[in-house]
């Protein structure tokens, strides 16, 4: 449970975890750029209807309607009150193309997307080969023919280690706590914590008790789903070793302390 430290006041009362999640964490404009660009790597046909699993407040699914008429997106996660935020804050315009729904990504439910993705390691849930391949063969079903699914990737040795990031966003402090690793489960647990001026905290406001899941392992276990083709991508950078935006997929690549990446499979 999320715990708020200092003046007990309007302002303490006004810390709304989801607000600065997305403003620290998501870039969900980018994101579903990102998406319709990958889905056209692989397909010569616009993507249209996007299938947003653990969405969360669903801005993602928003932000994806939002920029393209005709677009429609289907958001579900199992946490009602998130849902309902997300209903209020994103959804003022496009509520007739996007729907949220209360359940399990596990059941299937809603109509059938160009696109699914799984973004900001939510699959990582799942502890098992047999529970995520499980959601993979959902996730395919949830496709139609030619669908494509993404989901993005961590890791490095430095995603092995206690450690506490803290950065600035605004007026804010955003912080990424790694508790600990277990290398006999790949069991990781996590914190976001965050602080306003004066020394108000939040902190726990999100906890993440996950599986690290390698790209081997995820390459892996979507083809045993049923997926024909699975690409593992890398971010060229520049001189500087500046990110570039640009993807490209890799045969070897050398270990670093920390990567992110996206992982694709066509249906």
């Amino acid at each position: 449970m999320a715990r708020v430290k200092g003046r007990r006041d309007a302002t303490t009362a006004r810390f709304d975890r989801h607000a600065y999640y997305e403003r620290a964490v998501q870039d969900p404009e980018n994101d579903a750029a990102m998406l319709a660009k990958l889905f056209r790597r692989y397909r010569t046909r616009v993507p249209m209807r996007l299938r947003e699993d653990f969405c969360g407040t669903a801005t993602l699914s928003a932000h994806w309607a939002r920029a393209q008429p005709g677009r429609t997106a289907i958001g579900v996660d199992l946490d009602g009150a998130t849902l309902e935020w997300g209903r209020k804050h994103h959804l003022p315009g496009v509520e007739a193309r996007v729907e949220l729904v209360q359940g399990n990504v596990l059941d299937g439910e809603g109509a059938k997307a160009d696109i699914g993705c799984a973004m900001n390691f939510s699959y990582s849930v799942f502890k098992t080969r047999e529970a995520l391949r499980k959601y993979f063969e959902v996730a395919r079903s949830m496709l139609v023919k030619d669908g494509v699914f993404v989901l993005d990737a961590w890791g490095g040795w430095g995603s092995m280690k206690p450690e506490r990031e803290r950065k600035r966003v605004g007026n804010f402090y955003y912080e990424w706590e790694q508790v600990r690793f277990d290398p006999l489960t790949n069991e990781i647990l996590c914190h976001i914590h965050f602080e306003l001026a004066g020394g108000i905290r939040m902190d726990r406001a999100f906890t993440y008790d996950w599986r690290l899941w390698t790209v081997q392992e995820l390459r892996e276990l979507l083809l045993e789903a049923g997926f024909s083709k699975v690409h593992a991508l890398w971010e060229r950078t520049d001189a500087d070793g500046d990110d570039t935006g640009v993807f490209y997929e890799p045969r070897r690549i050398d270990n670093q302390e920390k990567w992110w990446t996206y992982v694709v499979a066509e249906r």
